[in-house]
């Protein structure tokens, strides 16, 4: 089986307003496609399939960074 891509996120500054998710573990949005990893830590974030999500913001558990999606 081969393995699956990895894409790093953007870590951006914490937001004022607006939804966080926290991860790990992964937020499960497509179970076979790339595995979104944090831009700081490299921890898996996100299973998700390319462009599948969009604007949303993932705390990082690990390391305690914000991270955006495109």
């Amino acid at each position: 089986m081969p393995e699956r891509k990895t894409k790093p996120l953007r870590v951006i500054t914490a937001p004022r307003i607006g939804s966080v998710f926290q991860a790990p573990p992964a937020l499960m949005f497509s179970t076979h496609t790339v595995d979104y990893t944090c831009g700081r830590c490299e921890t898996v974030l996100m299973h998700a399939d390319e462009g599948q999500v969009h604007e949303i913001v993932i705390h990082c558990l690990s390391c305690g960074s914000y991270n955006a999606t495109e």
